[in-house]
């Protein structure tokens, strides 16, 4: 964003902030907050107190600008959980992973995902240099635990990280009627695996 507001504003040209906060919960509604900063040079902290404790969001600030010469707008989303009521945050809704059991030709994991919204997740064995394996692709509603198995590896073979791909299945718009869709959180899991030689 910083680039934006010295590339395109001058000091004098200050934009309408749009915060949008999408619940990837069925049952509670969007929120939306509108400012009007005196001054876009300084941080501000902006306090959203109306979300639920431990919810997942798609949080979306918007801004634009008009004067007579141009219009400037553009928009930045991201996926966040508010915290819980011992403030500890979340990065990912996989709460616990496992190695439930690694051999000759198969690895064996076990994952807990803690969810109220509908979820597409894609567990994928990635930067090793053993041969490509199929990844395994779940969708579900609620919490659940996924077990995954990796069968038919090669035997001594470099597999790599487990890596996960959360997809919440939600999309919304955005207080300027921008479609929020697509969006995503990966992340790799534990060192690189090389399966057990019998």
């Amino acid at each position: 964003m910083d680039t934006f507001l010295d590339e395109y504003l001058s000091p004098t040209q200050i934009p309408t902030l749009f915060i949008t906060a999408l619940p990837l919960r069925s049952d509670e509604p969007p929120f939306t907050k509108i400012f009007y900063p005196d001054n876009i040079r300084t941080d501000k902290q902006v306090n959203l107190s109306e979300l639920r404790e431990r919810s997942w969001y798609y949080i979306c600030v918007e801004w634009e600008n008009f004067n007579r010469h141009n219009e400037s707008t553009g928009t930045d989303c991201r996926i966040l959980r508010t915290l819980d009521r011992f403030g500890k945050s979340a990065e990912t809704t996989v709460s616990d992973l496992e190695i439930f059991d690694i051999g000759a030709t198969t690895m064996q994991f076990r994952i807990r995902s803690l969810v109220d919204f509908p979820m597409r997740l894609t567990a994928s064995l990635q930067g090793g240099d053993g041969p490509l394996v199929p990844s395994h692709v779940f969708n579900y509603r609620e919490s659940s635990d996924l077990d995954i198995t990796f069968a038919f590896l090669k035997q001594d073979g470099e597999y790599g990280k487990l890596c996960i791909l959360e997809e919440p299945l939600v999309t919304g718009y955005t207080a300027m009627g921008r479609l929020v869709a697509g969006m995503n959180i990966e992340k790799c899991y534990f060192g690189d695996y090389r399966n057990a030689l019998f």
